[in-house]
């Protein structure tokens, strides 16, 4: 049974690259809660790790939003990463978009120095974007 709007709940998974995390910052996996709501959070090497594929495999899997921490433009570590992550989530958002499922489900941040509750405030963020699009119906079971 299909929850009402009212009562969704997006889930979300929040990538993120280690080195947007504030010095000292412990990396955080697996499902955190926050004040403003609960997410997945996976840490990448680098975002550039993730190609649109990925990025699309995880809401088949189903997940209802997705959202992509990259480091600032001119400070990846592997020189570029970021900018091409960035490449990478526009045209996920545009296939999104022309299948009628909605490119808000597919966001980046860029920057650096986050800590665990800036990364959740991004979570709430994001989910707030999904949140007038219902459940993810590739998920199929309505949840």
């Amino acid at each position: 049974m299909e929850a009402s709007r009212g009562e969704f709940q997006p889930q979300i998974v929040l990538l993120y690259c280690r080195q947007a995390l504030a010095a000292g910052e412990k990396p955080r996996q697996g499902y955190q809660e926050g004040a403003a709501g609960a997410a997945k959070l996976v840490m990448l090497p680098c975002s550039s790790k993730m190609e649109a594929p990925h990025l699309l495999q995880i809401l088949a899997e189903g997940a209802d939003g997705l959202e992509l921490v990259a480091c600032p433009a001119g400070a990846c570590r592997m020189l570029v990463g970021s900018d091409r992550a960035e490449r990478r989530v526009a045209h996920a958002r545009r296939l999104l978009e022309s299948v009628g499922l909605g490119a808000e489900r597919l966001g980046i941040t860029r920057g650096d120095g986050f800590t665990l509750e800036a990364l959740m405030e991004l979570a709430a963020a994001r989910a707030r974007a999904v949140e007038p699009l219902g459940p993810n119906p590739v998920k199929g079971d309505g949840r």
